[in-house]
């Protein structure tokens, strides 16, 4: 009986610091949207964010934490989270702008660049993106421009 009780309690510790690192971070985040690392696109195609596709339509994408970021349409029916490694970026972006990849028909997410940011937020290829890379036919690049949110 002891050692269940022993173990009922750990959990409950464990649980409570859980909710107040959880909570934390929940009051963290808002300092980051004020901070402009917080962008709108306008994306005309569906697009493919890891192994997730995401429907044609206005998006805000938003850095959480250090490689952390956010992307929700502005309906809220879409919602993704990617972790992203710094990418390759010769100087601060002047423009916040999305670079994409297309293989055919399908549209992927690689870089995402928020103005003022020395780096830029690179997206691992995914399983579907490195099996159209061994197809011959290879991809096209695309860059949109995107605003600052509001």
């Amino acid at each position: 009986m002891k050692e269940e009780e022993t173990m009922q309690y750990l959990w409950k510790s464990m649980l409570l610091a859980v909710l107040t690192v959880v909570g934390a971070a929940l009051t963290i985040e808002p300092a980051h949207a004020q901070s402009g690392s917080r962008v709108s696109a306008n994306i005309p195609f569906d697009f493919s964010v890891g192994n997730t596709t995401l429907k044609a339509g206005s998006y805000k994408v938003e850095r959480l934490e250090s490689g952390i970021l956010a992307f929700s349409s502005e309906d809220g029916r879409e919602h993704k989270f990617a972790l992203t490694f710094p990418g390759d970026s010769d100087r601060e972006s002047q423009e916040s702008h999305l670079v994409f990849i297309r293989y055919g028909s399908e549209v992927f997410l690689k870089r995402v660049f928020i103005s003022g940011n020395e780096n830029c937020y690179e997206l691992p290829e995914s399983s579907r993106e490195r099996e159209l890379i061994r197809n011959p036919a290879s991809g096209t690049e695309l860059s949109l421009l995107i605003q600052p949110a509001r």
